[in-house]
């Protein structure tokens, strides 16, 4: 292949797969434009600050360990969940997620003391309430202890064919003195990271009152932090497929993250005004639990659907998904779903592609022309490159015809990269042998593992490496003995880099470049035949 459309696509698949690596580090969810920077990178700010819980309250890695002997667990059970229930904090310990579309999944696992979800830890009257023990009651879903003359509250109720529920704390001063309103409520924490690279997709943020994504933190959210706003709309917790997205009815004082036992956490900062003798106070959230999914977003509040972001091209992703899940209505298969996107995409990309190919090919014929001028002047530099550029004048051929094409097309190929990796459409979705589109195909599986590549044999990537043999060989053309020996080691060398890199990629998105590649090679082919 011409080294210039080696180069770019070089450069345009290096770029597609290294982008999900930087895309905490490069910038934040973009809404309408409103991008704003990571809050790690603001730490010095002064509404920043560095404070963790007290050191009395503050989780170990041995805390499950410390457990009381009469510790209980409580399931819940709906259509859409399977929780668990501490009386230890009085919070959610376990959720599972149930989906009639895909596999069930284990979303929160074992979140105890102030990371299991609802747990309250604070000042005062509130210091130690992670660890105090409530009494459930199963028939109104209601979790209550009292502590210090404050009776606390918590409820339950789940939303009928959502993936959402509603959370109350109702605090209660049953003693003759005022008490101070001070605490953090964890919000989301233990959520899952099986999946392969999931690690790299868990990020917590921030949506607030003037339409605008805040990013608090990603991979592992080792810091812990807070952040002093009271603008915040709700927070989110997600992972590659799924959100846990918390809106308080009330307005709060802030936002935490922290590390615990592994597992991020986070939460909302409330400073209230002192409770009265004989008062209650009730703060109530709404919760979205569930696959990252617009159309179940949307369906618990309308602004949920900001949670679903696939980068700086989200607006071309959103599009792409669209066509995806308007094929899949028709055939009811992701499969073919993704065959006919790629068709589309590459029909609406053909001007360019035809551009570009027709570029090259006609450098290509100049190129026994330039050798020759570069063996007449190779002394003479200045020269040398006037001649070139008269000829590439007197033919209209332009260098960079080859190249400026595949540069446009690059947005709509890390979309759709991003579209088919991280879309949960895809999760559990089968085609032909493949059991799980947004997992490697695995056709076969051996009785032992090889490094880098496990003990799956996966057809897709094998197939790949061979249509971009195939893509290579009708790109060729006769050369100098130089150039034809770099030919032949890029024929050899850059397929199987390219099979490497796609093995254990879903094997959705490696059907897509699959397909593209054939297509192309069909589309080379012909142009051939006429030249």
């Amino acid at each position: 292949m011409e080294k210039r459309l080696m180069l770019a696509v070089t450069i345009s698949i290096v770029l597609m797969l290294v982008y999900p690596l930087f895309l905490a580090k490069i910038s934040p969810p973009t809404i309408e434009n409103n991008m704003q920077d990571d809050i790690s990178q603001q730490l010095d700010n002064t509404k920043v600050t560095r404070t963790a819980l007290p050191k009395t309250t503050t989780v170990t890695a041995d805390s499950k360990r410390q457990l009381p002997e009469d510790a209980v667990s409580t399931p819940f059970s709906t259509t859409r969940y399977g929780l668990i229930f501490s009386n230890i904090g009085g919070s959610i310990q376990k959720i599972v997620i149930k989906d009639d579309k895909r596999l069930d999944s284990d979303l929160v696992e074992d979140a105890m003391f102030d990371a299991g979800i609802l747990a309250i830890e604070g000042d005062a009257s509130l210091r130690g309430l992670s660890s105090q023990s409530f009494t459930i009651t199963r028939d109104t879903n209601t979790l209550y202890t009292e502590k210090d003359g404050l009776r606390v509250e918590k409820t339950v109720k789940f939303l009928k064919d959502q993936y959402g529920l509603r959370a109350s704390i109702a605090l209660t001063n049953i003693s003759q003195a005022s008490k101070p309103i001070s605490f953090q409520i964890t919000t989301a924490s233990n959520i899952s990271s099986k999946e392969a690279y999931e690690s790299r997709y868990i990020e917590a943020g921030t949506y607030h009152r003037n339409d605008k994504m805040q990013r608090l933190a990603g991979g592992k959210l080792k810091k812990s932090n807070e952040l002093k706003e009271r603008d915040i709309y709700w927070l989110y917790l997600k992972n590659k497929y799924y959100s846990i997205i918390c809106k308080p009815e009330f307005d709060v004082s802030g936002v935490f993250t922290r590390y615990v036992s592994g597992n991020p956490v986070i939460g909302f900062i409330i400073d209230d005004r002192d409770i009265q003798p004989g008062e209650t106070r009730t703060y109530e959230f709404k919760y979205y639990i569930g696959p990252t999914e617009i159309h179940e977003l949307e369906k618990v509040d309308d602004s949920f659907g900001k949670a679903l972001n696939f980068g700086i091209f989200t607006s071309i992703s959103m599009v792409l998904l669209s066509v995806l899940k308007f094929f899949y209505s028709i055939f009811h298969n992701y499969g073919v779903a993704i065959l006919l996107l790629t068709c589309c995409i590459s029909v609406v990309m053909f001007p360019l592609t035809f551009k570009s190919m027709s570029s090259m090919r006609k450098l290509q014929e100049l190129q026994p022309k330039i050798e020759k001028i570069r063996a007449e002047h190779k002394d003479n530099p200045q020269k040398l490159n006037k001649e070139i550029m008269e000829i590439y004048r007197r033919h209209k051929a332009n260098p960079m015809g080859g190249c400026l094409p595949m540069l446009l097309q690059m947005p709509i190929f890390i979309a759709l990269y991003q579209t088919l990796m991280r879309s949960v459409e895809l999760k559990g979705a089968n085609f032909l042998w493949i059991k799980d589109l947004s997992m490697p195909d695995a056709a076969f599986h051996m009785p032992f593992s090889l490094p880098f590549l496990g003990n799956a044999i996966n057809i897709l990537p094998i197939l790949m490496i061979g249509a971009m043999i195939l893509q290579q060989k009708l790109s060729q053309v006769k050369a100098a003995g130089g150039q034809t020996d770099q030919q032949k080691m890029m024929s050899s060398i850059m397929p199987v880099m390219f099979g490497f890199i796609f093995y254990n990629l879903p094997s959705g998105l490696v059907m897509y470049w699959l397909t593209n590649t054939l297509l192309t090679s069909t589309l080379q082919f012909s142009l051939l035949r006429k030249t």
